[in-house]
């Protein structure tokens, strides 16, 4: 999970991404298991940890200057990104696959 997070963090805070400031969307799938968390609920997981990998790559004695997304001692907010962060549920298992979330989030692009 964490290795997927520090993926997610290195395309947020990667120069050209920042810089087009296009949306980034978190496609949740799953969502017809019964313990799967909701987007809502893992965006703000994923948030807390982006704040520990922001926070340790700050505190990092490598001579690398890293880009962050935001600055150390702060909370890591996907609504404070320059990139707009939003995340939707779909489903898809077998023949049941439910991606109209998805399918809206392109058509308001």
């Amino acid at each position: 999970s964490s290795g997927i997070n520090a993926e997610y963090g290195e395309v947020l805070v990667h120069e050209g991404i920042q810089r087009s400031q296009c949306p980034v969307l978190l496609l949740c799938n799953k969502q017809d298991y019964e313990m799967a968390r909701g987007p809502a609920a893992v965006m703000a997981t994923l948030e807390t940890e982006l704040t520990v990998l922001n926070e340790t790559s700050s505190n990092s004695l490598s001579d690398d200057t890293q880009r962050s997304l935001q600055p150390p001692g702060t909370t890591v907010k996907f609504d404070k990104l320059s990139n707009p962060v939003t995340a939707v549920g779909s489903t898809s298992v077998g023949s049941e696959v439910d991606i109209s979330a998805l399918k809206k989030w392109i058509a308001e692009l």
